[in-house]
């Protein structure tokens, strides 16, 4: 009948409670499928953020800008978009500061004076708000200013701080200046540890030789930016230049980029309703493509950059919600402590038109913002370090938006991901979450009972893949599984382990039909107000009966696809899942949903769960609810 491997048929009534693995390594195991997506796509020249951090290394940039009375005018509008765009090639592993001179050096942040930042996306948003206020007045004296980049850039590579790499100086001016050279004598030769960049700014090319010649004497690059539309592709001529020692050396690092939103496939209208929908937090892989022509090889012609995209919900699928518990999450933060995904993480907001868009500082929520409790950040720096480790801690979470609180000790399990700057966090709550209720039953049996019309599967789970062949993009999770089961579709990939428990649930929870409808039928079997009865497991089956008609229900909305928060989602079980999960079983707990959840009437949600016990262990099996309405 099939190649799922569960088969001979037991007794509906046969199980067994077991622990979950507490070693993390056995706990996270990869889901059917790949994780990154198969296209490849060579760039040979762009501005985003995977080929600019895949061309070059990590760096130091110190960007210093003429203010002086002759920049006046277009000259500075030129100059800000130049710093601006130099900003805009930078991330997270670059440090970065700004200085502006006149006759004297001035930081446009002065609380950043003598030092570097990190280049993440709050501080270049921050530079480039300062960058916009700067005025000229004044003479133009370059020699204070270069001595003071060259101080700064020397410190942080002697106090090992910085990006220990590449260190450069963007001039940015119009070329006239004083004598400058004793600066290079001092600081910069015989060695050239720094990398100096001219930018002459305007139509003037009287001082042209003075700004060529500090970048040819410094292996640096000259480019002469005459109007605005100039700016984006000279600016990217540096990219080049430092690139030229990882293609002499034959460095080809793979690199993964910092989060960013962006949509999932060109054409989204066939896997989402809106586009919202596709709008996902995404990273990209990305490597350097060198020229290795023998008659090229010494002058290091970088010819491109190959990546791909990798939506992060992809990745967090490597710890499905079944394995995790009521209360279980995955997490994943970069080496610089930034949240890449944790189901804290809300990186979209409705505009005054209700159209959904992302945060400013989205790609830049430090882990500690979401785990609070880790109040001397041992999580945190053990998972910045890219150490491997346990941590147990006493949290106060909360369910539905934060209105309903939950007394939890968490074990956080956290490694890093090999290859990548990326850490990986697990959490297990202790409690009902710590035991998994495994049971076998024939496929044949479980397919009898799969297609009745009162049981329903989480669609955003992954029971098969159906993303990989585009003739299985169309079908439901439902559909795959029947056809996988079935043996209408050998190609399918599927989780077996999914499948078993999901089989197990629907065989065993099958008689629930026939009970709801016999008090259905009874007249005396039914509470007045009461509309409908469902049962969850934690395979993400649901069963639904109806006492009332559509037409007579006050609670209409809830459960329906549009009510995530009452649904089994990649993120979360649902929420009267969790709340159920911290009550006594067998002991209903009352709630009033929100007034979002219930225009149209209010109504009253009643839960309780199911356990089994074997021994000293319990495990949570399911949870049976009533919605009443007022």
């Amino acid at each position: 009948m099939s190649s799922l491997a569960i088969s001979k048929k037991t007794p509906r009534s046969h199980g067994n409670t077991s622990g979950v693995p507490q070693d993390s390594s056995d706990s996270i195991q990869a889901s059917n499928g790949p994780l990154i997506p198969t296209v490849w796509c060579l760039l040979t020249a762009g501005t985003g953020t995977g080929y600019i951090q895949a061309a070059t290394s990590p760096k130091d940039i110190i960007i210093v800008v003429d203010i002086s009375g002759s920049m006046k005018g277009l000259k500075l509008t030129i100059a800000k978009h130049t710093i601006n765009t130099i900003l805009d090639t930078l991330g997270e592993n670059d440090f970065v500061n700004v200085i502006a001179y006149t006759d004297y050096v001035r930081y446009v942040e002065p609380c950043f004076r003598g030092t570097l930042v990190q280049a993440d996306l709050d501080n270049r948003e921050h530079f480039k708000l300062l960058v916009n206020e700067l005025h000229v007045k004044g003479e133009g004296k370059v020699k204070k200013a270069m001595k003071e980049s060259f101080k700064v850039l020397n410190e942080a590579s002697a106090n090992g701080k910085g990006s220990l790499c590449n260190q450069a100086i963007m001039l940015i001016t119009d070329g006239a200046m004083e004598d400058f050279q004793e600066v290079f004598e001092e600081f910069n030769w015989p060695e050239k540890k720094v990398r100096v960049f001219t930018y002459l700014i305007g139509r003037d090319m009287t001082f042209s030789n003075n700004v060529k010649w500090i970048a040819c004497n410094n292996k640096g690059y000259y480019t002469h930016i005459n109007t605005l539309a100039d700016v984006q592709e000279n600016v990217m001529e540096y990219l080049h230049v430092l690139s030229r020692p990882m293609v002499i050396d034959h460095d080809h690092d793979i690199i993964w980029t910092e989060a960013y939103m962006d949509t999932v496939l060109p054409n989204t209208k066939e896997l989402f309703n809106t586009m919202a929908h596709s709008l996902l937090l995404m990273t990209s892989v990305a490597m350097p493509v060198f020229s290795k022509k023998k008659e090229t090889l010494s002058h290091g012609i970088l010819l491109g950059v190959v990546g791909t995209d990798v939506p992060l919900v992809e990745v967090m699928k490597l710890a499905p919600r079944y394995k995790l518990g009521a209360h279980g999450y995955a997490f994943l933060i970069t080496n610089n402590g930034y949240i890449l995904a944790h189901p804290d993480l809300r990186p979209l907001y409705k505009d005054e038109k209700k159209r959904l868009k992302p945060k400013p500082n989205y790609n830049s929520v430090d882990l500690s913002e979401a785990e609070w409790e880790d109040t001397e950040e041992n999580l945190r720096t053990s998972m910045v370090k890219g150490e491997t480790g346990t941590l147990t801690l006493d949290v106060r979470a909360s369910v539905d938006k934060g209105k309903r609180p939950l007394f939890l000790k968490n074990d956080y399990f956290y490694t890093v991901i090999d290859d990548t700057p990326f850490s990986f966090g697990m959490v297990l709550t202790r409690g009902h979450g710590e035991y998994i209720f495994f049971g076998n039953v024939s496929v044949e049996e479980g397919l009898h009972d799969l297609n009745q019309p009162d049981l329903s599967i989480a669609e955003d789970w992954t029971y098969c893949e159906t993303d990989i062949d585009p003739d299985h993009r169309k079908l439901t999770q439902m559909q795959a599984v029947l056809k996988y089961l079935t043996g209408k579709d050998p190609d399918l990939e599927c989780d077996e382990v999914l499948l078993q428990q999901l089989l197990f649930d629907t065989v065993v929870t099958a008689p629930m039909e026939a009970y709801w409808t016999a008090m259905m039928m009874d007249a005396a079997g039914i509470d007045p107000g009461i509309e409908t009865a469902f049962l969850g497991t934690r395979s993400g089956l649901l069963r639904v009966t109806r006492y009332a008609g559509s037409e007579r229900r006050v609670a209409k909305k809830f459960l329906t696809a549009s009510d995530k928060k009452n649904l089994f989602t990649v993120d979360h079980f649902p929420v009267w899942y969790r709340m159920a999960a911290e009550n006594p079983p067998g002991k209903f707990l009352f709630y009033v949903p929100t007034d979002e959840d219930s225009k149209g009437g209010k109504y009253v949600i009643a839960v309780t769960g199911v356990t089994v016990t074997s021994g000293p262990r319990t495990a949570l099996a399911g949870e049976l609810l009533e919605c009443k309405c007022h």
